[in-house]
């Protein structure tokens, strides 16, 4: 599989990388053979994260005999300096390593968590001890606000960040990769085949694939078998300017389906090209600055679902999900405060008119 540079850690990296949230969900052997198996097929960089479970375990175990051969990121949700110590202790216990190649601050998606992550008594503090106690060679950071991490990178404190991309999940590209290149920061893309419908969960969810369903309108973009999906899902992600995608793994089937897409990645061809591309100029962003509503709407959802529908052509899937909404767009009392939060000028109440007549039918 070929291999990319991740920014100034100067680490080469597989194009396609292993996320290991869902490995908690097996049982010890079936796990450590998944790991393995990806080592094996050319998979050289292995995420987890201090609470996924016992992922960090299972990495471990699994690649305990060839662990100078991988790059083991893993991650703290904590704040503070002293949380995060005893996280980055109990990963390396885990791991069963004596430094991580990157620590990474997880879930820093507003300004305030950042400052709190980056002042004195945060956990930043631990990472940058961490460098010099060679308990950790990089630091990273995560989240799913690219303008929040954009703001993080331009410090100049981190050297990866990790963020969700993928066909219909397009912000970064906008407002966090371009900063990155200034910076030398090396991207890692998380969520290649999630579809972010509400707040939390994805639609259709099949943990590690969840993007990949039975919607007809999904298969029109994106191929009428898994192999075909997955393989354009990633083709997409990995013709951006980004080091390596993480996908969630855990079966021997989603690994060899994952390393055969980047195992025979090329760049795609003008009709691809042509294919992936949408128009999105006055869209969400999923910024979240709008909220809270006096009428309890989800406009970030409502917002995203009406994106769905008009640039993507998911007419019949857009329906769904708005139906699922508890609070629709017709509960909007004309307040206008959501647009003068709006840092992108949307016109937000046209919108929901707009997703009031399109998709309440």
């Amino acid at each position: 599989m070929d291999k990319r540079r991740l920014g100034r850690t100067n680490l080469k990296v597989s194009i396609v990388g292993f996320g290991g949230t869902w490995i908690a969900e097996l049982n010890p052997d079936v796990a450590e053979n998944v790991v393995k198996h990806a080592f094996e097929l050319g998979i050289n960089y292995f995420d987890s994260a201090r609470w996924d479970g016992d992922s960090e375990e299972k990495i471990g175990a699994a690649l305990q005999d060839v662990r100078d051969q991988c790059i083991i990121a893993s991650k703290t949700g904590s704040r503070t300096k002293h949380e995060s110590l005893n996280d980055l202790k109990v990963s390396l216990k885990n791991l069963r390593t004596d430094h991580l190649d990157i620590i990474q601050l997880h879930g820093i998606d507003d300004e305030k968590t950042l400052r709190k992550a980056m002042d004195q008594d945060g956990a930043l503090q631990t990472c940058k001890e961490a460098l010099k106690e060679g308990l950790a060679d990089f630091i990273g950071i995560t989240g799913h606000k690219p303008q929040i991490l954009a703001k993080a990178i331009a410090t100049g404190s981190f050297d990866t960040v990790l963020v969700p991309i993928n066909l219909v999940t397009r912000q970064a590209l906008e407002e966090l990769l371009p900063i990155a290149k200034i910076h030398d920061v090396g991207v890692v893309a998380m969520k290649p085949f999630s579809a972010k419908t509400s707040n939390i969960v994805t639609c259709l969810y099949q943990p590690s694939l969840s993007l990949i369903s039975n919607e007809p309108e999904l298969k029109r973009l994106l191929g009428e078998t898994t192999e075909e999906q997955v393989n354009t899902a990633l083709r997409y992600v990995l013709s951006q300017d980004i080091a390596v995608t993480i996908p969630g793994l855990r079966s021997i089937k989603e690994v060899e389906t994952a390393a055969k897409a980047g195992q025979k990645y090329t760049e795609p061809t003008m009709s691809e090209k042509e294919r992936f591309s949408f128009d999105l100029q006055d869209y969400c962003r999923d910024c979240g600055l709008c909220m809270p509503c006096p009428e309890s709407i989800d406009i970030p959802a409502i917002l995203r679902f009406y994106t769905f529908y008009e640039t993507f052509g998911f007419k019949e899937w857009s329906r769904k999900l708005y139906r699922g909404l508890e609070v629709k767009a017709d509960k909007c009392s004309g307040c206008g405060d959501c647009e003068i939060k709006c840092p992108y000028k949307l016109s937000i109440k046209e919108k929901l008119k707009k997703v009031q007549y399109y998709l309440h039918n």
